[in-house]
């Protein structure tokens, strides 16, 4: 497997995984939509955005991995 790959494969679950569930953590804060208490609330919504990023990064990943691996 590709050095490339992998680390490649880092950087885009920190960026589009985990930026994309902070990014709506943090955007409900500033706009006064999370408080103390709907905190578990916005945790859900946020964490739900994570699965969603997660299932595109995993997608991409697989598509990035076969296209390696048939050249």
């Amino acid at each position: 497997m590709d050095s490339d790959f992998i680390l490649d494969s880092g950087k885009k679950f920190i960026w589009d995984v985990m930026g994309s569930a902070g990014a709506v953590w943090g955007s409900s804060e500033i706009v006064c939509l999370r408080n103390s208490k709907n905190r578990r609330l916005w945790r859900g919504i946020s964490g739900s955005v994570g699965i969603i990023f997660f299932g595109i990064y995993l997608q991409d990943r697989c598509e990035k991995y076969n296209k390696i691996k048939n050249t």
